[in-house]
């Protein structure tokens, strides 16, 4: 029996080429976004097998028990589960459409609360620090603008160094960015994201492409595009020379750019739409800070709070 519903699994693992062509072609999904997406079918296929489960048989019980089984015998963390379980509903729903299987019970599974633990954040005064303290020498203007850029827009780094000249608006005023599935959003930018692009621009950017003919904004030392891992080592010198103690990597700005809006007041749905999110659950991973401030807003002001 166990060998039988193997070669079932086999079977599904089977559609797992033409299912990702169908997210690369049909919904635009990035590279990274296409090999997570494999990864989960890889881990998917296995936790099927070792349970003894065909795709056929899943339901919100055996989502629970896969999911069960790849936290503990393969330790994945908990948005690791989610992000499979978003794999495995996207994949179901394709089997289901080619008439691969009849029925889809998987989507009947909730979302596991994984949102409740996030990174922790830089406070406004970290932040400031960090954009203050890039490595000293001729690339200076060039990191403090990636910093800056990261935190103006709340971007995320593949996004960051994807921006072209021409992906600055009205007078730098406004950034357009590229998401995932080549989904495009413009977000503003203020006053200290405009300087340290006027200054970059003007001190630093021509002795890295002195033929002028790099569309990129942000580049590497050899004149290229500015790499992931160029990006992620200028923002970790900077927390090493501002004194920062806590884990610093690119999306802490972005998880830090999304928290303080909504400190300051900001509506969830406009954070959404700044970080580029699609889905409104995913931005409400930060609705702990709203719950934090009206909590602290009603012990300060309300009568009877203490």
């Amino acid at each position: 029996m166990r060998r039988a519903r193997a070669g079932l699994n086999q079977t599904m693992l089977d559609r797992r080429s033409e299912f990702l062509t169908y997210c690369r072609l049909e919904l635009s999904l990035s590279r990274n976004t296409l090999a997570a997406y494999a990864n989960d079918l890889v881990n998917l296929t296995a936790a099927l097998v070792a349970l003894g489960l065909d795709m056929a048989q899943v339901g919100p019980d055996e989502v629970a028990r896969i999911l069960g089984h790849l936290r503990d015998q393969h330790h994945l963390a908990a948005a690791s589960l989610a992000r499979l379980l978003v794999t495995m509903r996207m994949y179901t729903r394709y089997l289901v459409m080619e008439k691969h299987l009849e029925r889809d019970r998987v989507q009947l599974a909730a979302l596991p609360h994984v949102w409740n633990n996030l990174p922790e954040v830089l406070s406004v005064l970290e932040v400031a620090r960090l954009i203050q303290s890039p490595p000293p020498g001729p690339l200076k203007r060039r990191d403090t603008l990636a910093l800056e850029l990261l935190y103006a827009s709340g971007g995320r780094a593949s996004e960051i160094i994807g921006v072209s000249l021409s992906d600055l608006r009205e007078k730098r005023s406004l950034l357009l960015l590229r998401g995932k599935g080549s989904k495009e959003r413009l977000v503003p930018l203020g006053v200290p994201a405009r300087r340290a692009i006027a200054t970059y621009l003007t001190h630093c950017r021509p002795g890295l492409d002195a033929q002028g003919t790099q569309p990129w904004l942000l580049l590497g030392a050899r004149g290229g595009k500015l790499s992931r891992t160029e990006l992620w080592r200028v923002v970790v010198a900077a927390g090493q020379l501002a004194g920062i103690t806590k884990p610093i990597f690119p999306h802490l700005l972005r998880h830090s750019f999304a928290t303080h809006m909504l400190e300051h007041g900001a509506d969830l749905r406009a954070v959404q739409s700044l970080l580029g999110h699609a889905n409104l659950t995913t931005t409400q991973r930060y609705t702990h800070v709203d719950a934090k401030r009206l909590i602290d807003l009603h012990r300060k002001f309300h009568p009877r709070s203490r």
